[in-house]
């Protein structure tokens, strides 16, 4: 890691970055204002005033304009010191996080808003740095980057891919022909092993889980609406009637496509190359390694990911009559099941 003063550039970019800053604190100040003199104007009603609710509305405020502050004064800090840390190195892995939050308001338990925040991480070198989403989505696994972070408010003000001017443009070329001969292979069809259907029997049974979740509630909610004669009230919950029956449809069709599968014997390879790699995390689900490839995006285990590399040629084995993948194999014949 560098540390280099602070360019021109970076200075604009710190300095723009204040102005959301004093534009949501100023509107929020505005907002718990206006909040505050609603409820302290009614201080000597004593049936709308409430300690424990004035207590927790000024407690909310002090730590929600102490984070607005310490964000508005890690960029000040920044711009006094007038340095930033310069980063370089190979992108190793990728991380996307997913936060889900869920506030209760204080006047009904029914009365609930929900929020998602999504924050992207980049391993230089195996140490992990936070990113915005356009440097995330434009670093692969396998490059060389320039990273420029500000110290304290960690923001990133510039990242430049490295490397690429000494590409030998002949390989490359050579490389991208062969590529795309790959691509268009044809191979073909191979016959179900016992672990091959026991894999295709775990994902029909992971598939009917899921509509069961969905279908399993609103049928008993349909039910109750028919048993106590409420017939007319379905046209205003349409709802509880289109989904079981949509979720009846899919099962239906699940099955039947899990059955032909199954008949048939045989699975399909379909080549692909590996564009780049990722790792899933949030705070309602378990962690997942995702290889994105030329078609589509592919879980696998953490061993399975951390073997694989990017531009690594794969061949990807799906039923006949099904989308979800089986297994991928690689170009040396290890083959790794992905359920």
């Amino acid at each position: 890691m560098q540390q280099l003063p602070l360019e021109a550039a970076d200075i604009k970019k710190l300095r723009l970055r204040l102005l959301p800053f004093f534009a949501f604190a100023g509107f929020s100040g505005l907002i718990f204002a206006f909040i505050g003199f609603s409820v302290l104007g009614n201080f000597n009603d004593p049936m709308a005033f409430d300690d424990i609710a004035v207590y927790v509305f000024i407690g909310f405020g002090v730590i929600f304009f102490s984070v607005i502050g310490y964000m508005i004064w890690a960029v000040f800090a920044d711009l006094k010191r007038g340095v930033k840390h310069r980063i370089s190195g190979m992108v190793t892995n990728k991380r996307l996080n997913v936060h889900h939050s869920q506030t209760h308001h204080h006047n009904t338990s029914r009365n609930h808003s929900s929020k998602t925040t999504r924050h992207y991480y980049l391993y230089i070198d195996d140490e992990e740095h936070s990113v915005d989403f356009k440097h995330y989505n434009k670093a692969k696994v396998g490059m060389h980057i320039v990273l420029d972070k500000a110290p304290k408010s960690k923001m990133t003000l510039a990242m430049e891919l490295t490397g690429q001017e000494v590409v030998d443009q002949e390989a490359h070329k050579l490389e991208g022909e062969t590529n795309d001969k790959f691509l268009q292979t044809t191979f073909p069809d191979v016959k179900l092993t016992p672990k091959d259907e026991e894999v295709l029997k775990n994902i029909f049974k992971s598939q009917q889980k899921a509509r069961y979740v969905w279908l399993v509630p609103t049928l008993i909610m349909l039910v109750t609406f028919l048993a106590n004669g409420l017939e007319g009230l379905l046209i205003l919950f349409f709802p509880v009637v289109i989904i079981p029956a949509y979720q009846l449809f899919k099962i239906i069709r699940s099955y039947r496509t899990y059955q032909m599968s199954k008949r048939y014997g045989f699975k399909r390879g379909i080549p692909t190359i590996i564009e780049d790699k990722t790792t899933f995390t949030s705070n309602r689900s378990k962690s997942a390694q995702r290889l994105k490839t030329t078609i589509g995006v592919i879980t696998v285990e953490s061993v399975t990911f951390d073997q694989l590399q990017v531009g690594d040629r794969l061949v990807v084995f799906k039923p006949q009559y099904g989308k979800q993948p089986l297994s991928i194999m690689t170009m040396d014949q290890q083959e790794y099941y992905l359920y």
